[in-house]
């Protein structure tokens, strides 16, 4: 009697044993991915239990080194994360507040895949909410600069195409249309260049620029914001000149000065200096004798539209963007703002710029 007994074919072991070298090879590729994308990723099975986490999720969540293996209820105190997890409808993703930084917000996103488990990934949106709330207060707030002129525009014409009205009064408040109207204008001109400021990080070729002649010209532009007590200095310590768009450095000088004069009290004494410092740069600077800047508002005066309200302050018009355009133009040439300012003490602004 013969006894068969049967064998693997040899091909087809091999064929395996290719399978699996790929599998654990695009097993690793995926390991290595996870790894090395900023989203946190987590793998849990039906009851919870996390399966396999990448390095990333352990610092949104502060995840322990040995979290896989233990149901991440036990490993994350968040009451919204564990609920949204055990709910059944997990379509829309979750917005909850880190476990362990109270002023982050992440957002959970859940896949199902095979055999219960699902893939976790979460992802820290805090900065991306800061910005849409900085963008939807710039449309609120240019909504609101525009309305005021706009309304008094629209009174004044209702006025005059009033029939009733004297002819003398009608004529007269053609005069007062100026003021609204150069305003509006002024805000679509400082929102136009902003613009291309932001659009385009690059500026185009640069020329030589003498800044201590562009200091001059801009000094006396600004003159008419000067009431007769106000004093304004301009000292050329040097002679120094730098690469530049003479344009956009214009705007940088007319807006610190305008700025410095319209918060500071009558009287006041504004000092505007260029000059080499020992490191080798040129340096702008304006010093008034303002009112001051809390720190709480310095890392947010280049925003667009924000103004420290401060009692007793001078607001000569003003767009609200004069320091926002200083930024981008002076991160376009290399440079940045620099305050230093002590509540009743008056503000420093400065920049520094490489010597052509």
């Amino acid at each position: 009697m013969f006894e068969f007994i049967k064998k693997t074919n040899p091909v087809k072991r091999l064929r395996k044993r290719i399978k699996a070298r790929r599998f654990n090879s695009r097993l690793k590729e995926l390991e290595l991915f996870t790894e090395v994308i900023p989203d946190g990723v987590i793998i849990i099975n039906q009851n919870l239990v996390m399966e396999a986490v990448n390095e990333s999720v352990q610092t949104l969540l502060g995840l322990p080194d040995n979290a896989v293996g233990k149901a991440i209820d036990d490993c994350v105190k968040s009451n919204a994360l564990n609920g949204y997890l055990r709910s059944k409808s997990q379509t829309e993703p979750l917005e909850f507040t880190s476990p362990i930084q109270k002023d982050s917000t992440l957002e959970l996103r859940v896949f199902s895949v095979d055999n219960g488990s699902k893939v976790l990934i979460l992802r820290d949106i805090t900065a991306q909410n800061r910005l849409l709330t900085m963008r939807q207060s710039f449309v609120a707030n240019v909504s609101h600069e525009l309305r005021t002129p706009l309304t008094v525009v629209k009174g004044y014409l209702e006025t005059m195409s009033d029939d009733s009205n004297p002819e003398d009064l009608r004529i007269e408040l053609i005069s007062k249309l100026n003021a609204p109207v150069s305003r509006m204008e002024s805000l679509v001109q400082d929102l136009l260049l902003l613009t291309q400021l932001e659009s385009n990080p690059i500026p185009p070729e640069m020329d030589e620029i003498d800044m201590a002649r562009l200091l001059e010209d801009a000094s006396n532009e600004v003159r008419g914001l000067l009431k007769k007590k106000d004093s304004l200095e301009i000292n050329r310590e040097s002679e120094v000149k730098i690469k530049g768009v003479s344009k956009e450095l214009s705007s940088v000088c007319i807006n610190l000065i305008s700025n410095a004069i319209r918060y500071s009290p009558d009287g006041a004494r504004i000092q505007v200096s260029w000059s080499q410092t020992p490191e080798g740069k040129a340096r702008l600077a304006v010093r008034d004798e303002g009112f001051g800047i809390a720190k709480e508002h310095l890392d947010r005066i280049t925003e667009r539209f924000y103004r420290v309200d401060m009692k007793d302050a001078r607001t000569r018009g003003g767009t609200g963007l004069g320091l926002a355009i200083v930024k981008h133009v002076l991160r376009r040439h290399n440079s940045e703002l620099q305050v230093e300012s002590k509540l009743n003490k008056g503000s420093l602004f400065f920049c520094e710029f490489d010597i052509a």
